[in-house]
């Protein structure tokens, strides 16, 4: 009888074991969230080689591509995490010749992976458009997507700086005048940082993928400018493209929704 007692013990001990383990919630591990960056003009959405009014203006694009760099999410308690080698190219543009040997081809790329984000609550994103100094003033060094080949360069601002942080392309129509468009940042005055608070928190971990969707308006970037006086912007025209870079700041990027 003391026998069959201890079995009994040992059984309803192993089973009372058993439905604890059973009842812990495993650890939840880090996770991962795709950053969208949707292109738009006004309320319609972008597109290459179409005709947009605005205004007494008519706009036809050929290319809107600009670095996104040193990506930093910030989480409900204030703590930031930065995305290790995070500079990536946000591009939608034709097919266009960098240098006499390279043709670079047509792309679009609006959407950015980050991956391996510790696991909790998040209320903003944060990152730069443009290369910081490190890299900018050294084309030897490399980090994440940044290349020499991809036609963001410029051998003219060589005295200062390397990359081109951002390039829209195309040609402008107002009344019987058509201009060509080529607006360009760089210069490491104009490494300018993006600040989005996200709409509602947004939970990453290893439950399930998310995403953080950010409309670019592309109207935005010329605020302020009177762009039929000056359709191209570089690194001679300092004052109006320090305009230009600070509207990527302050004015192009919007947060539409988190998932």
């Amino acid at each position: 009888m003391k026998k069959i007692l201890s079995i009994i013990s040992l059984s309803t001990i192993l089973l009372a074991s058993c439905t604890k383990n059973n009842d812990v919630e495993p650890v939840e591990t880090s996770g991962k969230t795709t950053l969208t960056l949707d292109a738009i003009v006004g309320t319609t959405d972008f597109a290459l080689n179409k005709d947009f009014t605005i205004g007494t203006k008519t706009w036809n694009f050929t290319q809107l591509r600009y670095w996104v760099s040193n990506v930093v999410l910030v989480k409900t308690d204030g703590s930031e995490y930065a995305v290790p080698n995070s500079y990536y190219l946000v591009e939608e543009n034709n097919a266009a010749e960098t240098n006499s040997d390279h043709i670079y081809p047509a792309n679009k790329r609006e959407s950015i992976s980050l991956t391996d984000i510790p696991a909790g609550d998040y209320k903003a994103v944060k990152f730069y458009v443009g290369v910081d100094s490190k890299y900018n003033d050294n084309l030897s060094l490399q980090a994440g997507e940044l290349n020499q080949l991809d036609g963001m360069t410029n051998i003219s601002w060589m005295w200062a700086t390397s990359y081109i942080f951002s390039s829209l392309k195309g040609k402008i129509t107002e009344g019987a005048t058509t201009k060509t468009l080529a607006v360009e940042t760089g210069l490491n005055a104009n490494y300018k940082a993006v600040n989005l608070s996200l709409p509602s928190t947004l939970h990453i971990g290893s439950g399930k993928a998310t995403t953080i969707l950010v409309n670019a308006d592309v109207t935005k970037i010329t605020d302020g400018v009177d762009i039929m006086t000056t359709p191209t912007v570089g690194a001679a025209q300092a004052t109006v493209m320090t305009a230009v870079a600070s509207n990527y700041s302050g004015n192009v990027f919007t947060v539409k929704s988190v998932n």
